[in-house]
């Protein structure tokens, strides 16, 4: 679609925004709610002809979403165009077809686009919106960012027949036929315990809709350089995929009904009825960690009419992402192990609760929460009150999750555990892709530039798709504040700023540069990269060290038991060294190794100025580093002077980690720093989890193979294999407060899957050059696929091909040292094949172990062969 035809449709949705007269946006004195919700209707009438339409152009590309048949009228195209504030859902004849908008700011406000001609029949059609208004003055529902204004807005016709029976439906929301009725039976309650940041849950008691008005338009008019309350642009992502998933192992059954039926019920084998007045417990196990939309129907069966009263069901669904024991301070610190263990499980969670009548005409009452539930466990309690029975007619469970496509694979044969790892990490990445990167979909659903910088580059690997990088990228670009700064979260309605996020934004742009190489897009991001660089620069001391931030920045840097809060110092995840003099280590170094980055970036696209700045400033960090916060054997979390103040908690293997990846460690030192702070007694080094497991694994392949293969990877995965055992499907975010279940920047694997076991590391902007240097110690056969950019796929294989022994003597061979001085030694010698292939041809520079670098040029093919010789001791 072209500039001026995009721009035609904005104008067109600027001018058709609409909502109720006499709104009021909060909620009623007696009222506890985030929001309320209104349901705009447009019927219209077609003539049955006798062909049958075609279905088309489903919103974007998801051809997932055509129904096998429809009716029979002559449908020549219903394109529309539409959006909400705050979230919407679209029915078409009772069909869910839409949800949206994507992840919006008012700076950025998506609309999406649907053809809705499939959906429409002969005869009497239907076009619903149910749009959820969170309220703008609450500072609940923080990722559904919204303005001052609640609006729908719908652009599009309906263009059916032939000849002179064709006609033509204006469909758009300032034009005649549209209503729009205030639904309040539903409350999304705030001040739960453990629904802080999404208030989603419901609360659901019988209430007649309010009576149909005509939705009132705004008028909006964008002259004179005034700008509409949503500045529209086209989705800018695919739609998510939806997909079946099981959610039907009984676990524990508490009813008349047996277990075995309730089965047959959840499978969509048979219906289940419920006699009047029974009341029924069941915990249902779905068969993976899931991001779903539910969806239950019921009806009353049996004579109503001779009732003295209708039937009534009544609902509680607790959600929860496995079982655990006892909270130790719900819901932000957990105690848990085998999250399937029934018997001795503890379950707790968020919860519906939800009252529906049932009419005596046996009508099917259905029931969906308004936003998809994430669960793993659920907890449903079911009552019928009244006087006759009601059947459960179905139950339905269907994931979504953003399109990942991916095309890469893993198979390492000799590690047991590496394919549930590789599967692991995909599932907790999809159950934490919506419509953006978010934190843990369970409790926040929060796209946090600091978390989803790492998550990015996995992505890059599986899928080579950018658009969701692009989309944030942009949106956080959208957030910048006075002073220069990125917000943390974004979009979001409530505001924040941590310290570090901003720098990994800034990353952000640098990843997608190499693995895509847009230099456009990048370039365009140079002013507030500098603005975020700039800021840090104004808060470098007179010792060259970053300190003194402001107090309302939260100084973030990883979970770590021993830096909780105080009261003194209530913010969580800062280091304890530090916080008297504001001075933190971490902030000099992860400044100084964003520098480097945003100096190589500016240099590629044609900034060398600025290159030259950023490394100059880096060269002074480090210089400030290394003489303030080294204390002759380790780096300090805060200047030298105040370690005495501090004691063992002045340490931390952040710092050691990240003094490598800066420079600041001299090369020579970089395997013992690193292996004895994390080899060290319990409690001399603050720990890294997951999220910083990624930079300490970037710090110890950088110290050299020995550090990176004989000493780390044995022992890193030690706690990924325990979550396995675990029953964990998807990562947990944590091992300090285990809050969450899943939180995709756990899926670690699949970076050191792809870079570093397989080998495969791009250099250069754009994935034209990449880096092949395969772990062959690691695994004696391994066959992987890992994306190169959007059009490239590396494939890698390798395997022991030949086996030979030669038998030392003293002549030709050096025993090795020690051992019994009559064994005879035997060299043994392995010969590795080993091939890449590429899909496009690339710039390919090889190291084996070993090995000295190759440069191959540019080429799709390398088939290389690698030989290991090891001494093993003979009997003599």
């Amino acid at each position: 679609m072209s500039v001026n035809d995009t721009q035609t449709i904005i104008d067109a949705l600027t001018s058709n925004w609409v909502w109720t007269s006499d709104w009021l946006d909060s909620p009623a004195t007696d009222v506890n709610t985030a929001g309320r919700i209104v349901r705009f209707t447009r019927s219209f009438h077609l003539a049955p002809v006798d062909s049958v339409a075609t279905a088309t152009n489903i919103l974007k590309d998801d051809s997932s979403k055509i129904p096998d048949s429809i009716g029979s009228a002559s449908v020549a195209s219903a394109l529309l165009h539409f959006s909400a504030d705050t979230r919407y859902k679209l029915f078409v004849n009772g069909t869910r077809v839409a949800v949206g908008p994507a992840r919006s700011s008012p700076w950025i406000w998506y609309y999406d686009t649907l053809d809705i001609g499939p959906y429409l029949r002969p005869g009497e059609n239907e076009i619903v919106f149910l749009v959820l208004r969170y309220f703008v003055t609450t500072r609940g529902a923080m990722p559904f960012a919204r303005t001052p204004f609640p609006g729908l807005t719908v652009v599009g016709t309906v263009h059916a027949g032939n000849g002179p029976d064709k006609v033509t439906i204006d469909l758009n929301t300032t034009s005649p036929g549209w209503t729009a009725q205030v639904d309040d039976s539903i409350r999304f309650p705030t001040g739960l315990i453990d629904d802080g940041f999404l208030h989603i849950s419901e609360r659901i008691t019988p209430k007649a809709l309010d009576p149909a008005v005509t939705p009132v338009g705004y008028g909006i008019r964008t002259t004179n350089g005034e700008l509409a309350p949503w500045r529209l642009r086209p989705r800018a992502i695919a739609v998510p995929e939806e997909t079946a998933v099981a959610v039907d192992v009984v676990r524990k059954c508490s009813s008349s009904v047996s277990a075995a039926d309730w089965t047959a019920y959840l499978s969509g084998k048979s219906p289940v009825t419920l006699a009047a007045a029974s009341e029924h417990t069941l915990e249902i196990q779905a068969t993976v960690h899931s991001t779903a939309f539910l969806k239950w129907r019921f009806r009353a069966v049996g004579d109503q009419s001779q009732a003295s009263a209708a039937s009534q069901v009544h609902l509680k669904i607790m959600y929860s992402e496995g079982y655990e024991h006892e909270p130790r301070n719900y819901p932000f610190f957990r105690s848990k192990s085998d999250r399937l263990d029934a018997e001795h499980g503890y379950l707790i969670g968020p919860f519906d609760e939800v009252t529906l009548d049932m009419p005596a005409d046996g009508c099917v009452v259905a029931y969906e929460p308004f936003w998809f539930r994430t669960l793993r466990i659920m907890r449903f309690q079911v009552s019928v009150s009244g006087p006759v029975p009601v059947e459960l007619v179905s139950f339905g469970a269907t994931q979504v999750n953003y399109p990942m496509g991916i095309k890469a694979s893993w198979n390492h044969p000799t590690d047991a555990d590496s394919a549930a790892m590789w599967d692991v990490s995909i599932r907790t990445m999809r159950n934490c892709m919506f419509d953006g990167y978010v934190d843990c979909p369970f409790y926040e659903q929060l796209q946090y530039s600091g978390d989803s910088r790492s998550v990015g580059l996995f992505h890059y690997l599986l899928s080579g798709d950018d658009a969701l990088m692009r989309q944030a990228i942009t949106s956080f670009a959208a957030s910048v504040l006075s002073e220069g700064l990125t917000q943390s979260r974004f979009p979001s309605h409530v505001p924040q700023i941590i310290a570090g996020f901003p720098l990994y934004w800034v990353m952000q742009i640098c990843d997608h540069h190499l693995y895509f190489g847009d230099k456009s897009f990048s370039r365009s991001f140079l002013p507030r990269i500098d603005g975020v660089l700039d800021f840090f620069d104004h808060h470098v001391d007179s010792r060259g060290l970053i300190s003194g931030l402001p107090c309302d920045v939260w100084q973030y840097v990883d979970w770590v038991t021993t830096w909780g809060a105080t009261d003194e110092h209530p913010d969580k995840g800062v280091p304890t060294a530090g916080r008297k003099s504001n001075c933190h280590t971490f902030f000099s170094m992860l400044y100084a190794i964003v520098l480097r980055q945003a100096a190589c970036l500016a240099h590629d696209v044609g900034r060398p100025g600025h290159a030259v700045e950023y490394d100059a400033r880096a060269d002074a960090l480090v210089a400030a580093v290394q003489a303030h916060c080294y204390d002759g054997r380790f780096f300090t979390d805060s200047t030298t002077d105040v370690l005495s103040n501090e004691g063992p908690t002045a340490y931390s293997q952040h710092c050691q980690v990240f003094a490598v990846l800066c420079g600041a460690c001299d090369e020579k030192d970089r395997v013992r720093l690193l292996t004895e702070s994390f080899s060290a007694k319990e409690g001399q080094f603050s720990k890294c989890s997951y999220v910083m497991q990624f930079y300490a694994l970037r710090a110890f392949a950088l110290a050299g193979d020995e550090a990176y293969e004989k000493f780390l990877w044995p022992r890193v995965w030690q706690p990924w294999r325990a979550m396995l055992a675990n029953n964990l499907s998807t990562w947990e975010e944590d091992d300090v407060r285990q809050r969450s279940d899943c939180h995709a920047w756990g899926s670690v694997p699949i970076y050191e899957f792809c870079t570093e076991l397989a080998g495969v590391q791009p250099t250069a902007a754009g994935a034209q050059q990449i880096l092949f240097k395969p772990r062959l110690n690691l695994a004696d056969k391994l066959e992987a696929k890992v994306c190169l950019g959007t059009n490239n796929v590396a494939t890698v294989a390798w395997k022991i091909v030949d086996n030979s022994g030669k038998q030392a003597d003293n002549d030709n061979n050096v025993r090795p040292s020690g051992g019994d001085s009559n064994s005879v030694a035997k060299l043994q010698k392995t010969t590795f094949a080993v091939t890449l292939d590429l899909e496009r041809p690339t710039v390919v520079v090889s190291v084996l172990p070993g090995g000295s670098r190759v440069d191959h040029g540019l080429v799709t093919r390398l088939a290389l062969t690698w030989q290991t010789a090891e001494w093993a001791g003979l009997s003599g």
